[in-house]
This record gives C-alpha cells, structure tokens and sequence, in this order.
C-alpha cells in the first residue's frame, strides 16, 4: 500500500492512498520531539509499505526515515524531489533544487485540482509561503513569509523591551484590529501583516493574468490564516498528500 508523508518544519502528516483516495490520515510534532514523531509514524505503517515522501526538516530526519524504512522488511521510500518540470508544470526556478519540495508538490496538486485556470497557493506553516501556476503549466514564483509566531519571535529577540506575546487567538474587526496592549499589537500586526501580503500577491497574479485565480489554502495555520485574508480561499489540509498522490499514480502507471 502506498503511503504518503508530508514533513514540515514541525510536524509530519501522513496518510495511506487507497483507491485513489487518502484514508488514515495522522499526523505528529517532530520538532524537539523528533523521536516521539518518527515512532508515531511507525505505529502507524501497514506491513510492507511504498512510502512516498517529501522533506524539508533536513538531513537528521531523512536520516531516522530511511533507517525506519531498513528496519521494516518490504518496505521502499521514494523521497519526491523538485524537478524542472513535473506534471505538465515547469519549475520558475532557474534552479529547481532551491525550491522547497513542499512548495512544489503543492503547486502541483494545485495545478491539476484547478484544471484549466490559474491556481494559488498559501501554505501556513512555520513559514507561511506563496506561489502561483498559470493554466498553461507555467510556475510563476512565489513568497517566502515568517509565520506570525516567527514574527513575534523576532520581536522578542531583537528588541529589548517588547518581551514574548501571546499570539492572537480570533480576527479582529473594525478597530478592535488595533491592539491596546503588547500581545495584541504584535498578535494583530502579525497575521494583518500576512494576510495583507498574501492578498496582495493574489491580486497581482489576478491582474497579470486577466483571470482570477483559483486559491488554494493549506498548512498548520490555515484555519487561523484564513479570517484574516480578504481573498476567496478553497482550505485543503492535505494539499501535499495530494500532490504526493501524483507520484504513487505516476509510479503505478509505470509499473502496468
């Protein structure tokens, strides 16, 4: 059975592909806790498993995946990486290695859920990350973001009297958008930050390309991202799992 793992910065997401559709999904925190990660993804394997992968938390974890993987007999792990072209889309990179595989497994789901229209991606997650894909194929480039607890963070660090903040736990309205204490200020001013950016690039990509895009949303904080956007967005958890799903059609295709 084939079974798809998406691991982020924080978290790994998995999930089994089985007639075409994902089904078990799970997820852990591997971040400071890479041994409880890895272990939750073990429990959760069917004997024998295709693994098909996508990485961007470093070599340490690749290195506890593929030695998993040696530890189950049976089992194989495809590791996806970013290539010039995949899927009728053709990298913007003139460097394909330097764009995140995340990135590009999610740009390639979305091109092909969008069909015949552009597609957008904002991915919220340690990083929050945008990209577009014309109808044609065509990956048009992207954004790379600090998540709203990376930009308190950085406030923390590197000013000596704002002090760590609470993030903002719902979307301010109207001028409630202005905060009267520190944690709001930085909370708010955080995800307005986000939102704003992102929904400029949406519009940017929509005027270049005469036609709205169709905008996908996915990540650990797209359900916090997404009251702050003015932008129409369809949520899709599993955007990677579902490019991922390309790779294991592509490979059983192969095999035939």
């Amino acid at each position: 059975m084939a079974v798809l793992v998406d691991i982020g910065n924080t978290r790994i997401k998995w999930a089994s592909l089985e007639h075409g559709r994902l089904v078990g999904r799970g997820s852990a925190v591997h971040r400071d806790s890479l041994d409880e990660g890895i272990a939750a993804l073990d429990a959760a394997l069917p004997a024998k498993p295709r693994i098909i992968a996508s990485n961007v938390a470093g070599e340490a974890v690749r290195a506890r995946l593929e030695a998993l993987v040696e530890c189950r007999p049976g089992a194989s792990l495809e590791l996806v990486a970013t290539s010039a072209q995949r899927f009728g889309v053709r990298c913007a990179y003139a460097d394909p290695s330097r764009l995140g595989v995340d990135r590009w497994v999610a740009v390639l789901a979305a091109h092909h859920a969008a069909r015949a229209a552009a597609a957008c991606v904002l991915n919220a997650g340690t990083a929050v990350t945008f990209d577009a894909v014309d109808a044609a194929g065509a990956h048009l480039g992207g954004l790379i973001l600090p998540g709203a607890n990376l930009q308190a963070a950085a406030l923390d660090r590197h000013t000596s009297n704002i002090g760590p903040t609470a993030p903002a736990i719902a979307v301010a309205r109207g001028l409630e958008l202005l905060g009267r204490n520190t944690d709001a200020a930085v909370g708010n001013g955080a995800w307005l930050a986000l939102a704003a950016a992102l929904d400029r690039a949406v519009a940017t990509v929509a005027s270049a390309l005469r036609a709205a895009p169709v905008v996908y949303l996915t990540g650990g904080d797209a359900d916090a991202l997404q009251g702050w956007l003015e932008t129409r967005v369809e949520l899709r958890a599993d955007l990677v799992l579902e490019g991922l799903a390309l790779f294991a059609g592509a490979r059983a295709e192969a095999g035939r």
